[in-house]
Parts: structure tokens; sequence; C-alpha cells
């Protein structure tokens, strides 16, 4: 009664307009934001007794970034059930799909886990004339038919090689074909298609099969059993696997000496790096030092095309920066971040000076940072002891947001047990940014380089754990800490030697065509952590143009039914002139980086005057050279980004109009779907299913996405234009758990995007960021979720982002001491002023009127009112706003307000909405 009798009061006041001055201001924020709107008051409904000043005492301005409260259990079992039951209705045909129900942790949930179910092996029709090769039985001096089959896929291609192109089907029978070297497929061998034996597992092996003659290792503890065995014929050994172990490849590659030690507990995320307490990353030569001083990248600029369509300067022009001591390290060289005009968020926090990145020459570590961390009796002596001081590799995962490695060329000490690891010229490239500095700022000199988490492996003297090995170049002999009693198993080893199995590689004017790889097992590929790396646009990843199974200058390349397991770089790579490319029904795991990757390439405008960009790069992308109409439909990619964490299931750089359907996508560190710009647009993501991604990171979602660079691509109106066609979104199920702030982070720039129907559990609905614009977002439901949608702006007039039509069912909100009750706001605008809402601030000298850019939204909570921030920094009770505020300037109509509703009638909405 008395909460009623105070909101009768406050709808009357509202047609004060203040009139009353201060105090009644102050009271008609407070009980607006108390009441919600008439409409939305229950009188049936408990109200909390409180008396106007306790209202004033109590009531706390919520933040858009204040954490929201934990879901139930129930809650959470609720969402994880329906997830596995679109999993199901995705790809029925892995019912009942075990992997899927423990990665959703439906165990802890009470309900009965699945019998693992026997793999199904693909059967694919036997062509008449196959060409059949056989690993244990065949010959290469057979005729190659079913009963004298080949003995080697070389042998097999060279035989379709001579035949037409309709009789070019190598059929591989069971068991592992180990390649000597890549398969090369050019346009004579169009229309090869490589496929299993029906019903038989046949895996293609990039890796050297050894048998080491085990003796037991000296010099260690005999709890360790380490044993060691000669292999002359070896001369590098980046890995070590089992052929073994499929049911269970956590076991299957052994780790390469390290410290600290895996955690062996953690599964495929990586638990045990050190922290950056005790440890100093060195600066480079010319540290905060401008002009002649420092061997800086060349920028260029392009006045002109450009676009006005954004408020500030991300996203308008195209920039790149040449060369210089910083960029130099990247294949091609340079980048956006190379450039002194690059823009976005962030932006200078990890540069030296402008146009030089920051990365570190070295990294001291403290002797009691590399005493606290190992056992006492296992404690390697110090590093400037070791007998190889130029084997070991650092790994630091920079900044939260990637991995870098770096290679030792030294170590040294300063004679108080403190050590030195000296880095070459080969380092830091696997990311698109440098490392970060502290503030983020223009830093004076003596600021420190600050950085993550890190590791070192790959000397002798960390071999010191269960399955961990290290190889002696010099002295080509394997070490290996046995995980068992006596002496390890001779036979069923492989050394990871090739770093692309397959290269289909033809030109855009004369490409490789009708490719097809059905039924196929690909694993054992070599790491490519520390070969050349380039930054594909302006995104913050860098990436390796290469896979297991590389792609360029294809046409209508069929993957369907494949396994990619067991590789220590991307699996499948896209690169330059794709078209038509089918990756269907497969499988990817226990990948090092991508799972699939897209980079196109683009040229400079002709005649142009000045610095020649590298070929592939520049701002014109209306030639086509990009992979497009690729089709990504019904596969499951988990387990990946094992060496590389900024890695994705499908990961898309200067590509577009591609299509990504009804995939399964989880357990990996950061983003499952990247989009590194905007480049062309019309890519459709439709109908897949996202959770347990961002498990090592932050600050992103499921979906993430970039656009601060300029490209001049007709895919939207048939003409050259910085304008995109429009990407599209629609009826996903969008799990943000661990680390993921939001379901879609579009973030700096991203523009024109359809986001619409998709199902939204927890973290915030949609990010929209730094100068990003015609973004809508609509018709989708959120559960669990704090504000649906973030830093929704008027940046620049007729160029908005919109939020309409959508259900969003908050999270309970944990109120703050001496608070009796908390609410999220359910959306936050950057630049609106809390104290004139129709008004956008002028930080960019861009005032405009705030539109109805949104409007009809159902938000409910437990509390049955809804508030607005206004602005993302400043103190909670200047920037929060009630709803009604919005309303009475004529903005948000027809938003509803109610009470949160049971679990099962927000699914039953999100059953509806997705169709299963």
């Amino acid at each position: 009664q008395t909460r009623q009798r105070l909101c009768q009061a406050h709808w009357a006041l509202k047609r004060i307009h203040f009139a009353a001055g201060a105090i009644v201001a102050m009271r008609f924020v407070v009980l607006a934001a108390l009441c919600g709107t008439a409409a939305a008051l229950d009188p049936k409904s408990e109200a909390p007794n409180l008396s106007l000043d306790e209202i004033r005492r109590q009531y706390h301005w919520p933040s858009g970034t204040e954490a929201a409260g934990p879901p139930s259990k129930t809650q959470q079992c609720a969402v994880a059930q329906a997830a596995y039951e679109f999993g199901l209705h995705l790809i029925p045909e892995l019912a009942p799909n075990r992997d899927l129900f423990d990665a959703l942790e439906l165990g802890e949930c009470g309900l009965t886990p699945p019998s693992s179910p026997t793999l199904t092996v693909p059967r694919f029709p036997l062509p008449q004339d196959g060409i059949f090769v056989d690993p244990v039985n065949g010959d290469d001096s057979n005729a190659g038919t079913e009963k004298e089959p080949l003995a080697t896929v070389k042998a097999a291609v060279t035989v379709a090689g001579s035949r037409a192109v309709d009789a070019r089907t190598v059929v591989l029978r069971a068991g592992v074909h180990t390649l000597a070297a890549t398969v090369e497929v050019g346009p004579s061998l169009s229309g090869l298609t490589l496929q299993n034996f029906p019903g038989e597992s046949a895996w293609l092996s990039g890796g050297q099969r050894v048998t080491p003659e085990w003796r037991k290792a000296q010099g260690f503890p005999e709890e360790l059993n380490v044993w060691e065995a000669a292999l002359p014929e070896v001369p590098r050994a980046l890995g070590l696997n089992r052929l073994e172990g499929f049911v269970d490849p956590t076991h299957a590659r052994m780790t390469r000496a390290r410290f600290p030690n895996r955690d062996t507990t953690a599964g495929t995320q990586e638990k045990a790096l050190l922290g950056g307490t005790g440890v100093t990353w060195l600066k480079p030569p010319g540290w905060g030092v401008n002009g002649s001083h420092f061997n800086l990248s060349t920028t260029v600029w392009l006045d002109s095309p450009s676009s006005d369509q954004a408020a500030g300067g991300a996203g308008t022009h195209f920039t790149y920066g040449l060369g210089g001591w910083s960029c130099g390290r990247y294949t091609p060289a340079g980048g956006f971040w190379c450039s002194n005009q690059s823009s976005g968020g962030g932006s200078g926090w990890e540069l030296m000076v402008p146009g030089a990145p920051l990365f570190p020459v070295g990294v001291t570590v403290r002797d009691d940072t590399w005493a606290k961390a190992f056992d006492p009796q296992l404690r390697p002596p110090n590093p400037a002891s070791w007998k190889n001081k130029s084997s070991a590799i650092i790994e630091t995962w920079t900044n939260g947001w990637s991995t870098t490695f770096w290679q030792v060329t030294d170590i040294t000490a300063d004679g108080e047990g403190n050590s030195t690891f000296v880095f070459g010229g080969t380092g830091g490239q696997q990311s698109g940014r440098g490392f970060h500095i502290d503030p983020p700022a223009t830093p004076p000199p003596d600021l420190p380089i600050e950085t993550g988490a890190w590791k070192v492996e790959n000397a002798i003297e960390l071999l010191d754990a269960p399955e961990e090995f290290f190889f002696d170049e010099v002295t080509r002999t394997l070490y290996l800490a046995h995980n068992g009693t006596g002496r390890p198993p001779s036979t069923g080893w492989v050394i990871p030697r090739l770093k692309q199995l397959i290269r289909v590689v033809g030109t855009q004017e004369k490409p490789v065509h009708g490719v097809e790889l059905l039924g196929v097992g690909i694993r054992d590929s070599e790491y490519t952590y520390l070969d050349e790396w380039g930054i594909p646009s302006g995104g913050d990843w860098a990436l390796h143009r290469g896979g297991a199974v590389f792609l360029e200058g294809a046409e209508f390349v069929t993957v369907d039914r494949a396994t990619f397991t067991m590789l220590d770089g991307n699996a499948l790579f896209l690169s330059g002139y794709t078209r038509n490319i089918t990756i269907a029904n497969s499988s990817f795991s226990f990948i090092g980086d991508n799972a699939v990757a897209a980079w196109g390439y683009t040229k400079d405008l002709p005649d142009r005057e000045g610095h020649q960009l590298p070929e592939g790069t520049g701002i014109d992308g209306t030639g086509g050279d990009q992979p497009r109409f690729t089709q990504m439909v019904r596969n499951v990619v988990r387990e990946i980004g094992m060496n590389e964490r900024q890695s994705s299931a499908w990961s898309e750089a200067k590509a577009c109009q591609n299509h990504v359907e009804g995939n399964l996508f989880y357990n990996m560190p950061r983003a499952a779907i990247n989009r590194n710009d905007g480049f062309g647009g019309a890519t459709v993501i439709e109908r897949n299913l996202l959770f347990n991604t961002c498990r090592e990171s932050g600050d992103h979602g499921p979906f993430n996405s970039w656009d601060r660079q300029a490209f001049l691509t007709d895919v939207a109106t048939g003409k050259p234009s910085l304008i995109p066609a429009y990407t599209e979104i629609r009826q996903n199920f969008f799990w943000s758990n661990y680390g993921a702030g939001f379901g879609v982070d579009n973030d700096d720039t991203s523009s024109y995007y359809l986001i619409h129907h998709n199902f939204f559990y927890l973290g915030g609905g949609v990010k929209c960021d730094y100068d990003g614009h015609e973004k809508r977002f609509y018709e989708n439901v959120m559960l669990g979720t704090t504000a649906g949608c973030w830093h929704t702006c008027a940046y620049k007039k007729n160029y908005p982002d919109y939020c309409y039509n959508n259900t969003l069912v908050q999270a309970a909100r944990p109120p703050r001491p001496g608070q009796q009750f908390n609410v999220t706001p359910f959306a936050i605008i950057w630049f609106c002023d809390p104290t004139n809402v129709s008004h956008v601030l002028p930080d960019y000298s861009n005032e405009v009127q705030m539109g109805s850019y949104i409007h009809g939204n159902r938000v409910y909570n437990d509390h049955g009112y809804a508030t607005v921030t206004c602005g993302y920094f400043g103190p909670e009770n200047r920037t929060t706003v009630p709803l009604d505020t919005f309303l009475d300037a004529g903005l948000m109509a027809g938003t509803q307000v109610g009470v949160t509703p049971e679990d099962k009638e927000v699914l039953s909405w999100a059953k509806a909405l997705l169709g299963w």
C-alpha cells in the first residue's frame, strides 16, 4: 500500500515537470525507478514498506558494468538441457552425443549420461574405377585395384593425374597413411577425390613414424621414469604423438618439457601459466623516443576514398604501416596496427611510439619466483646454467587476449640468481597488436611493460612430469617421462613433420575445381607458431596463412564427414580466391589454432602516388580474390586453440558472402566465430549452438567482430563502395559462460549487422562499440542477461544503432550493503545526456537528437521496473535514469516492463524462436 501511494504521487509529480525544484526532482528519479510505468505495477504484488527517506537512503543506482548475481543451478540445468536438445535437433545423426552431454555438464544436473555409441564410419559409394591404397598390404608396383592396391597416397595421386577428370577417385583402406610429403593438387588434378573405403577408418598423417629403442636415462629422479632413445633419422621433433588414443586424445599428445607443468586436471584448458609477478619484460631500444632514434613503420593514409558514416575516425579511411623494427616481423611486413593513424578501442595502449607496436626483447625472472614454482626435490638448475641456451621458447598470454611465442637466443645471469631470457628476431608476430603498457595512455619511459601469464618450454632441465618429452637436436636423442611402469612401448609413435598435408592451389584465372575429401581423418601436423604470421586487417588478430588442408585458387571443393584432430596449427585454411567450398558433417578437435580460417587478398589503388603497399594488401577488394560462398554446415568444433588461444571455429578476414549454419561450437579459449573486419558483408550465421567459449579470456563473446579498416567492395550494390552488405546473425543459441561478456560482441566500428531471432543466455545481449552503426538487434529472447542493448547510440545523424522488439529477462542482481533491492539497466547508451535524454553529448562534436532507435522491448526482472544508463563511466546516481524519463521524452515507445516469468516459460519462447 505504501508503494502504491508513493507511485500514485510519483505519477502525479510527472505532470509537474520538476517545477517543485531539486527535492522533487530527486524524488521523481527515485520513485520512477521504484515504480516503473503505471501499466507495470501489479497492485496484488508485495511491495517494500519503505518511507520516502528510506527509499532515498537505500536506493543506489546500478551501473551497466556491475556484475549480476550468479544464475541458479536450476536455471543453468534447464538451459543446459535445452541446449542439448537443440544440439541433437541440429545434428540428429550424433545422438545421443555423449561429448555434447558432458560439455554441458548435464551429469551435474542429475541426468544419467547416455551410453557412448559405436562410432559410425562414413560410407560413400565405391567407384567402379577407383584407385585403391592399402598402407598395410599395398605395394606401389601394383595396379591400384581393390585386389592389388597401391601402398602410398603419392603413387595413387600420380595415377589419378593420368586419368580423365571423372576417374580420379582414390580409395583409402583402413589404417594410417603416413605422408612423406605434402599432397600437391593443382589445376591438372581437378576432380580428384580422396575417400575412405566404406565402413573403414582411414587416416592421413603428416607425421614421421618412429620406433624408439628405449634405454633408461641417467640423471633424473627414479620416480619420473625417464627413458631415452637415439633417433638419428629425425632432424627435429616439435611434437610427439601416439597413433593410438583416439578415444582420449588428451593422453595421445605428449607435452614438450615446460615450466610450469601442464595442469592435467584442466583438460584442454591452459591453467598452469605464471602471472606477471616476479618478472620484468625488457623494453626494446628506442622505447619512448620519437623520430630518428627508432626504426618506425612508414604510414600510408588514404584521404580518398573515405566514408563519413561514423562519428569518429575509426573505419572511415584506409591506413597501413610499412615495415619498421616492430612490424618487420610480420608477413607481409606491416599492417593496420603498424600505422601511426590506427584508431579504435585501446589504440595507443600497445605503442612504444606511434607507428611502433610494443614488443619486448627479453624477460628477466627473479630467482625467488623460479624457486617457489618448483617442488624443491625437482627444481632444475638456474636457467643461465642450462645445457642449451637457445632451444627454449617463451609463451605469453598477452593482455589476456592473445598468445605470443618467442624464440630464446641466450640466457644470462646477473650474479644474484636472476635469469634473463634474451629474445631473437623471432617472436610476437602471432598477435596483431603489441604488448600493453600500464596505464593505457602515452607513457613516460619509466613505465613497465604489462602482460599476462607466461611459461617456458623446450629445455631438458624442465623434463619433470609424466608425459613430458624433450628432443635434443644436437645429439638427436628423444627423452620421455613415461606415464606408466617399465619401458615405454617402441611402436605406435609419430613425430609431426608436415605443416600442410594437402595443398589445393590454383589461381583465380585458372582454379582447381571439383576436389573432394570424403570420410577421411587428418592428423599430426607440425606447429606453426614460430613461422610467418600477418596482420590481415583492422581486427586484433594475426593469422598464419596455412593449414593442414590449404585451399587457394579453388572452386567447388567438398570436405564431408572428415575428421580433423591432433593438428598443431590451423586445421583448414581458405586463402585468397576460393568459391563454393563446402565443409560439412565434419569434426574438428584438439586443434592447435583455428579450426577453419579464411583470409583473402586485396589490392592497392592503381596509380596511387607514394609508398607502394605489399602484394595482397590495400583498400581494393573488388577484384574478388577472397574466400566467398563458403558453406560451413553441420560440423562439430571443440577443443581448439591449444597453442594459439586467439583462435576460433570459424575465423574470417577479408572474406565475405559465406554461410555458417547448424554447427556445434564449444570448448575453446576465445570467440567461436570471429570476423576480423567488415569486408563486403553478406555472411549469414544461423542456427548454431555456441557455448563454453572465452574459457581463457574475457571482454568479448561467442561471436566477435571488428571493422576498423575501410575496404572497397561491390557486394552491397554491385558498384565499388566502402559500404558493405548486411551480415546476418539469426536463430542461434548463444550461451555466454566462462569469460564471455556478450552474446554478440560487435566491437570497434562493427557496422551493418542484422541480429535477430536469437536466444541469449547470460552476459549482455549485444555490444556495439566505438563508431559502429547500422546494427539492428531485434526479436531476440534473452535470459539471465545484464543489459540487452549495450552502447547503443545515435553516433551520427541518420547512422544509429537499433534495438527493438526484444524480450529481456534480466539476471537477479544482489543488493549492495544497506540496499534492499537492485536492478540492472536494460540499455546502456554511451553518449546520451542523463539530464536531457533526447540529447546526444558532443563527444565527437556531433550534436544530434536521440531518435526512436530503442523501442518495443519487453523487460522483465524481479522488481518489475526498468532503468537505462546514459554514459559508460561516471557515478551511478549521475548516469542511470528510469525508463520513464525516456518515455516522457517520447523515446523508447512501446517498452513494457514486468516481473520475471518462470524459466520454463522463457525457454518455451526460445524453442518457438529457434524452431525445435
